[in-house]
């Protein structure tokens, strides 16, 4: 099992790290194909093109606030659902289940949904590509498995003590449920950062257009014309140019996962094992 991890832990992380060398190598390099893990003749010239000659750094604000506005409030209508399903006191609850369960399997589809904002006149904002993804059925479900692990007796002692449902919540039952929120946040927010679908249908104005999109412009525009711009003396390749707009949009959202590890595997599991 220790061998088959690691084969596929390779398998994710090698291809990552032959383009982040790419990205870092000088166009001589890339074009001989003689760069494979580790940069050759090291070259900031396509993060240097990606930053000043693209609109790069206003796509990443767009992104930040779109993922942070994203995830805080689907977090909120999530971790409010969940505690409210995870009690089989709840009336209606079934049905409720039932609702969720049946929107995994079945969806409206993209042109539904297109018409949809339409009608609400959402085009064109920010909202288009938060408020379609507020709610996740998946992610209710995993958090409803946290907080089904809580044991009963401190809620009850809490209940007993005169604290309402809104105190318990937020004073007994998230500070033990860290892990399965934290996994919830991460799912979320990589899941915000990455759609560049949405934003393809929904958005035309350029200063409204996210950082997926710009990846999405930047690799078609790479595979429609050949070019080969002179970036600070040095000649950049569409290979760079792609292998540096992957990058720089990747690190942004990996960054948070060194503070979320240590809750991850742990909030993933909560719910799979009881005993």
């Amino acid at each position: 099992m220790n061998v088959l991890a690691i084969i596929c832990g390779l398998v994710c992380l090698l291809p990552v790290l032959n383009v982040f060398a790419k990205s870092l190598s000088s166009a001589k390099a890339v074009a001989s194909n003689s760069v494979t893990f580790w940069p050759k003749e090291m070259s900031f010239a396509g993060w240097q093109y990606i930053w000043v000659y693209t609109s790069y750094k206003r796509t990443l604000l767009n992104s930040v606030i779109n993922t942070v506005s994203g995830t805080s409030i689907s977090l909120f209508i999530t971790i409010l659902t969940a505690y409210a399903l995870s009690h089989p006191t709840l009336k209606g609850r079934r049905f409720i289940i039932a609702l969720y369960v049946f929107s995994m399997v079945f969806s409206a589809g993209t042109l539904p949904v297109y018409f949809q904002m339409n009608s609400y006149h959402l085009l064109n904002t920010r909202w288009s590509l938060i408020l379609p993804h507020l709610v996740s059925p998946y992610y209710t479900f995993v958090l409803k498995s946290g907080f089904e692990a809580v044991p009963d007796s401190l809620e009850e002692a809490a209940r007993i003590d005169g604290a309402s449902y809104t105190r318990t919540l937020t004073s007994i039952v998230l500070p033990v449920s860290k892990a399965s929120i934290a996994t919830i946040v991460i799912f979320t927010a990589v899941a915000y950062w990455n759609r560049y679908f949405d934003a393809l249908l929904y958005i035309t104005k350029q200063p409204l257009k996210p950082l997926a999109l710009l990846l999405y412009e930047v690799i078609k525009l790479s595979s429609m014309e050949e070019t080969n711009d002179i970036i600070y003396g040095q000649r950049l390749s569409d290979t760079i140019r792609e292998a540096s707009m992957v990058v720089l949009t990747m690190l942004p959202i990996l960054a948070i996962y060194p503070f979320m590890q240590r809750y991850f595997v742990k909030g993933v599991m909560v719910g799979s094992v009881k005993g």
